[in-house]
């Protein structure tokens, strides 16, 4: 098992990304379960208000398609 590194230290290679946008996941194909994707706060709450559905894995750059709550199929997750 890989020793775990600190968030600041983790580095995109992609060189293994692939674009895989289309069926909502919430797991890449490397196995990471961590995203990068845009979103907006709610001002008073703090909150995630908003999210835009294209995210990027934090570890290899594959680009997918973020889960929204509505309609949301937890088989489709898995790849």
């Amino acid at each position: 098992m890989e020793e775990p590194i600190e968030v600041s230290e983790m580095e995109i290679t992609y060189q293994e990304a692939m674009d895989i946008r289309g069926i909502p996941t919430t797991i890449c194909p490397c196995g990471s379960k961590m995203w990068n994707l845009k979103t907006i706060f709610e001002q008073e709450t703090g909150k995630i208000d908003m999210y835009f559905l294209d995210m990027e894995c934090a570890l290899c750059g594959t680009l997918a398609t973020a889960p929204t709550p509505e309609g949301f199929d937890e088989q489709d997750a898995d790849i």
